[in-house]
């Protein structure tokens, strides 16, 4: 049998969830040419939605379950988020696949038409702020991010002085910010595929943002740069 990595981590219990090799068995069935599935028990009531795939990954399960308890505290934002029931990984010869297990959203993928209500729900989203312990304490460290959007490569180095941004499409201008400083306040989460099925609309006019393999926290002053299109234009 193939190694399998998993997580419970303390996301949200759902007692009605097969084993982790049910599922795969059931994912496997469905096939790789999709997103994700309904899964559903006995009687044929949906229990939960499965998203996988080479590029599903532990990491956007937890950054899914960070954003869902962060936004708990934020209802005024009207931006809901599906909690995490589970994550696994499932390794193959050359690759491995993941596996994301979460409240199934039952209700329309936004449009074009919503661009308004969109907006407020990515503005919510970058407003959002993890904290975490001194940047200087991590001396030694390295952390690189990319965004394929913007076409911009974010090298952080240790001893987390200074950070550098090469944007290699958007325009040649590396820059320097004390990394320090600008995290004072926490690191902005930065939703980088904003795409009409990644928000969902709801009956009481919320929104719902699905899709974490694109997001992640980095310094604030990153966050406009991150964000722009190719070609330099601002999303």
């Amino acid at each position: 049998m193939s190694p399998c990595h998993s997580l419970t981590h303390n996301f949200l219990v759902n007692e009605s969830l097969p084993s982790d090799a049910d599922i795969v068995t059931r994912c496997r069935q469905a096939g790789y040419d999709v997103l994700g599935f309904k899964l559903v028990d006995e009687a044929q009531s949906v229990i939960a939605w499965v998203k996988y795939g080479p590029n599903v990954t532990i990491p956007e399960a937890l950054t899914q379950d960070r954003v869902a308890k962060a936004l708990c505290n934020v209802p005024s934002s009207g931006l809901g988020n599906p909690p995490s029931f589970r994550a696994f990984t499932r390794e193959k010869a050359s690759f491995s696949i993941g596996y994301i297990v979460m409240e199934y959203i039952d209700t329309p993928d936004c449009d074009k038409s919503d661009v308004d209500i969109v907006a407020k729900a990515v503005q919510a989203l970058i407003d959002l702020r993890h904290r975490t312990r001194p940047l200087a304490a991590s001396a030694g460290a390295c952390l690189l991010c990319t965004s394929f959007l913007s076409g911009f490569l974010l090298l952080i180095t240790g001893p987390f002085k200074t950070c550098i941004i090469i944007l290699t499409t958007v325009m040649n201008d590396p820059r320097r910010v004390d990394l320090v400083a600008d995290a004072q306040s926490g690191l902005c989460l930065c939703p980088c595929d904003i795409h009409p099925r990644n928000f969902k609309k709801l009956k009481d006019g919320r929104v719902v943002a699905l899709d974490f393999s694109a997001t992640f926290f980095i310094p604030p002053s990153f966050v406009g740069v991150a964000m722009q299109p190719s070609g330099g234009q601002e999303a």
